[in-house]
């Protein structure tokens, strides 16, 4: 982004230039509301010429002489898909919506073995009740349980000078601790925007 008038927009020209210098190309954005954000709530000048700039590119990749056969695959993540302009749902531009929800059971326990497959674990973790426990929190969340659980025993050992392995104890306190960072209301909304696209 830039205050200047045009060079917002030259950035993004010169990502697609260089996207077609290859026969096959991926562009990713995370958090693309930032960049594509609804016109009609943006008051910033920079937007309204950015906005249209990025969509004339996403429409417009293989329209150029000598591009018939590139393929160029944009991929935006977002937290807020109602917050993106209308106009970049359109087809030629996101032609597919594809809705990731919470993690499942075999989702979290993969992902508490990744986080806990290295550290010291007492011979009380249950990972199965952890998965249970863990019902409705993100990988960020779970992430962060695990971070908190290893925190514990070492913070102690330290204090103490005794070591000792992650208990169940520690788990259950930082799940305690560690609430859940998607709100009940806001998984409805993405649920209902996944299955319609509103």
């Amino acid at each position: 982004m830039s205050k200047w008038v045009g060079e917002a927009e030259q950035r993004i020209s010169s990502l697609f230039t260089a996207a077609r210098q290859h026969d096959r190309a991926a562009i990713f954005i995370d958090e693309v509301e930032s960049l594509v954000p609804k016109r009609s709530h943006s008051g910033s000048t920079v937007m309204q010429r950015v906005v249209p700039q990025i969509l004339a590119e996403m429409e417009g990749f293989a329209t150029h002489k000598g591009d018939e056969h590139k393929a160029l695959l944009f991929i935006g993540a977002t937290n807020e898909p109602w917050a993106l302009d209308s106009a970049v749902m359109r087809p030629g531009r996101f032609d597919e919506k594809i809705y990731i929800p919470l993690p499942d059971p075999e989702a979290r326990r993969k992902i508490l073995s990744l986080h806990l497959e290295s550290k010291p674990l007492a011979p009380d973790v249950s990972f199965d009740e952890l998965v249970e426990r863990t019902a409705g929190y993100s990988g960020a969340d779970i992430r962060r349980i695990c971070e908190k659980a290893s925190d514990t025993p070492f913070v102690e050992s330290v204090q103490t000078g005794v070591e000792r392995d992650i208990e169940m104890r520690d788990i259950l306190a930082a799940i305690h601790d560690v609430k859940p960072s998607v709100l009940p209301q806001t998984l409805e909304k993405f649920e209902k925007f996944g299955s319609e696209g509103k």
